[in-house]
């Protein structure tokens, strides 16, 4: 394939962690095609690709519309997030129930992170206390070494914080919280060259 285009929604983290290694590999075997990449919540990429203002999205699943195609990709990792001084930071593993009293920072609604975070809480019967929603992991990173609460959030997200000693990831006894990130892109629609190269790679897992 020659000249072309491709414009592709993400989230924010996924966009800094998951798509350069991506994007890379696509663009090493169609160097003719210039990529636009696109971020915002889960639910606003979907909304996106359903206007045709993406050609897909690349996001964390949540309930989507029938209208779109939905490609499986990966799980990702995340991971409990305390500060340095929390009475969990010492400890190997905590049980998720000893989360029902703690007050948790959790990302903005339309979030797939969110979503599947919440679910998983809700599979052990535990609601959060909620303490804030916040659509920026920087802030919720911030607020944390404040000795504000713990969160739940992206494992490559808090590595460098976790390597300084600015945050603690700490275990879950209940086995790590994966969450599924699909490739979604509209239905009964025909796909433009670019969106069908990057899908073919995808499938091939080259």
């Amino acid at each position: 394939m020659g000249q072309g285009s491709l414009t592709i929604g993400t989230t924010r983290s996924f966009a800094r962690h998951l798509m350069p290694g991506l994007l890379s590999r696509f663009q090493e075997r169609f160097p003719g095609v210039r990529v636009y990449l696109r971020v915002g919540s889960s639910q606003e990429i979907t909304e996106g690709v359903l206007e045709y203002k993406y050609d897909l999205g690349i996001i964390g699943r949540i309930p989507f519309p029938s209208k779109l195609r939905i490609i499986p990709y990966s799980k990702e990792e995340f991971c409990l997030v305390t500060p340095p001084k929390h009475r969990f930071a010492g400890r190997k593993k905590v049980s998720v129930k000893e989360l029902k009293n703690e007050p948790i920072i959790i990302r903005e609604s339309g979030s797939g992170s969110r979503h599947a975070i919440l679910s998983f809480l809700d599979a052990y019967d535990v609601t959060p206390s909620v303490l804030v929603e916040a659509s920026s992991v920087e802030f919720i990173k911030e607020y944390i070494m404040k000795s504000r609460g713990v969160s739940l959030l992206y494992r490559p997200e808090v590595q460098l914080e976790t390597n300084l000693g600015l945050l603690v990831s700490v275990d879950l006894e209940e086995g790590p919280i994966l969450i599924n990130t699909d490739i979604v892109f509209p239905d009964e629609v025909e796909l433009s060259p670019s969106t069908r190269a990057f899908l073919s790679m995808i499938e091939s897992k080259i």
